[in-house]
C-alpha cells in the first residue's frame, strides 16, 4: 500500500466511528460537577435584553449562593431572588439577583445539547431561555432552544441570522410537529424575532411542564439540519440518562422544530455556538405591555411598567421563577477546544434597549458581603471589575436590598453606585 493511503487508513481507524444521528459524550454538567463546565458573566447587568436583573459575577462570588445549589437528590436548582424586597426607583438601580450560565466551550457542526429538567422558571415578567450563541453577535447567529416569557403556554423556539438570506421554508412543516411563527431568520425582520417555531405541547413549557414532572430539551446541530426535540418526562427513552455514553438521535422521532441547511447555509450564517441557561426579568420583550394579557398576566397601572408592577416588592411573584435540573450534556466526537463567549454578547456586538456600551471605561469596585449561615459570620471581599460609561451626573447613593434564602447577604453601596452608572449612561 502507498504510503499516503497507509497515513489516510491510519487516520480513519484512530478517528472515533460516528455514524449518521450517532454522537458521543463531551461534556456532563451534573450534581456536584455542574457547575465545572460553565463560566459566569463578565457583565454584573443584563446587556444583552435589557432585562431588570443584576447577574451574580463570579465563582468566588457564587461558591456558597442560595440562589444556585445541589439538592439532596442531586438535582441543581438555580433560581432568581424571590427573598429580597425590591424598592424601585425612577434609575432602575434596584434589581433582582437572577442567575446566568455560559459554556466554557463552543461547538459548532456536529454537536447535540441536551437538557434535562424537572422544573423551569414561569411566572409574570419571567423569561427564562436555554439557547446558544455564537462568536460576534448576531455574527455567528443564535439558536434558541427552549424560550418563553410570562406563562406562555408551549415553548418557542427560533434561529436568528446576522444577515437576510437564511429561511424557515413553509414546506418544512412537514419536517416537525410544532408551528411554524416567522419564517424569515434575519435579525432586521419582523423585530428581530428570528424563524420562530413554536411547540403544540402544553407540557413544554412553565406550568404545564412542572405539571408533567419536567422532560427532556435535544437540539442537534447536524450537517443537513438544526432540529429541536422537546420530550415530556413520561416519554423519555432509558437510554437519555446523566451519564450517558452517547445519543443516537434517529431514535427520537419526528423533531418539534427543522431548519434545513438547503435554506440556510449554515457555514455562513453559524459560527460556533457557546450554550447559555439564564432567566431574565422584564426586559425587551417580557416588559412589553401587549405581551401580558395572551399570558395570562395582568397590565400595568396607569404610569406602571413591567419594572414598578413585578420586580418591585418582596419577591413573593418569583415563586415559581426556578430551574430544577438533572443534568446538561454536551455530545460531540471530540471535546471543544474553541473557548465560549465569556459574559454573553462581545462588547463589539449590538445591544438591545438603553444599555450603552459606545462609552466604556474600566471601573473595579470592592464589596462587601457578609453571610449569616447555621449562626456563623464571615467577610468575604469580592471585586468586581465593571465595564461602565462615564458618567458625570449620576445620583450619589443607592439603598442596597438585602435577601433572604438560607443566608442573609448585603451588598456593599459602591457596588450598588456601579451598576447606577452604568444604567444612567444609557438614558443619554
Amino acid at each position: 500500500m502507498a504510503p499516503l493511503a497507509l497515513a489516510l487508513a491510519a487516520a480513519v481507524a484512530a478517528a472515533p466511528l460516528v455514524r449518521a444521528g450517532v454522537y458521543p459524550i463531551a461534556e456532563s454538567m451534573a450534581g456536584d460537577t455542574f457547575l465545572q463546565g460553565w463560566n459566569w458573566p463578565d457583565s454584573f447587568y443584563d446587556n444583552t435584553t435589557s432585562g431588570e436583573v443584576f447577574w451574580y459575577g463570579s465563582a468566588e462570588w457564587n461558591s456558597s449562593s442560595p440562589l444556585i445549589y445541589k439538592t439532596a437528590k442531586g438535582t441543581t436548582i438555580m433560581k432568581v431572588d424571590d427573598t429580597s424586597t425590591v424598592v424601585a426607583n425612577p434609575w432602575h438601580t434596584t434589581k433582582r439577583f437572577a442567575p446566568k450560565l455560559l459554556s466554557k466551550r463552543a461547538y459548532g457542526v456536529g454537536t447535540v445539547w441536551v437538557l434535562d429538567a424537572i422544573h423551569m422558571p414561569y411566572g409574570c415578567s419571567v423569561w427564562p431561555a436555554f439557547w446558544t450563541v455564537g462568536p460576534k453577535w448576531p455574527v455567528g447567529g443564535e439558536i434558541d432552544i427552549m424560550e418563553g416569557i410570562h406563562n406562555q403556554p408551549v415553548n418557542q423556539m427560533a434561529l436568528h441570522s446576522a444577515e437576510d438570506g437564511c429561511y424557515a421554508p413553509q414546506t418544512n412543516q412537514a419536517l416537525m410537529t410544532g408551528d411554524w411563527g416567522s419564517l424569515n431568520c434575519s435579525i432586521g425582520y419582523s423585530y428581530g424575532s428570528g424563524c420562530t417555531a413554536r411547540d403544540t405541547d402544553p407540557a413544554s413549557y412553565g406550568a404545564g411542564f412542572a405539571a408533567a414532572g419536567g422532560g427532556v430539551f435535544v437540539a442537534e446541530w447536524a450537517p443537513e439540519a438544526i432540529k429541536i426535540w422537546f420530550i415530556p418526562r413520561a416519554r423519555v427513552p432509558a437510554a437519555l440518562t446523566a451519564d450517558a455514553k452517547s445519543i443516537d438521535t434517529s431514535t427520537l422521532g419526528t423533531p418539534t422544530g427543522y431548519w434545513g441547511n438547503k435554506d440556510c447555509t449554515f457555514t455562513r450564517y453559524f459560527g460556533p455556538q457557546t450554550l447559555i441557561l439564564q432567566t431574565t426579568l422584564c426586559g425587551v420583550w417580557a416588559g412589553l405591555e401587549s405581551t401580558l394579557a395572551a399570558n395570562g398576566c395582568t397590565g400595568y397601572a396607569s404610569g406602571e411598567d413591567c419594572y414598578t408592577t413585578y420586580v418591585n416588592g418582596d419577591g413573593s411573584n418569583y415563586r415559581t421563577a426556578y430551574y430544577e435540573i438533572n443534568y446538561v450534556n454536551i455530545f460531540n466526537a471530540a471535546v471543544s477546544t474553541t473557548p465560549g463567549v465569556e459574559g454573553g454578547l462581545p462588547a463589539d456586538g449590538p445591544v438591545a434597549g438603553n444599555n450603552n456600551l459606545g462609552r466604556q471605561q474600566a471601573t473595579s469596585v470592592s464589596s462587601s458581603i457578609t453571610t449569616e449561615a447555621d449562626g456563623a459570620t464571615s467577610l468575604v471581599q469580592v471585586t468586581v471589575t465593571q465595564n461602565v460609561p462615564d458618567v458625570a451626573d449620576a445620583p450619589t447613593a443607592v439603598t442596597t436590598a438585602s435577601r433572604k434564602s438560607g443566608a442573609k447577604s448585603r451588598i456593599g453601596s459602591a457596588l450598588a453606585l456601579a451598576s447606577l452608572a452604568v444604567f444612567v449612561a444609557g438614558l443619554f
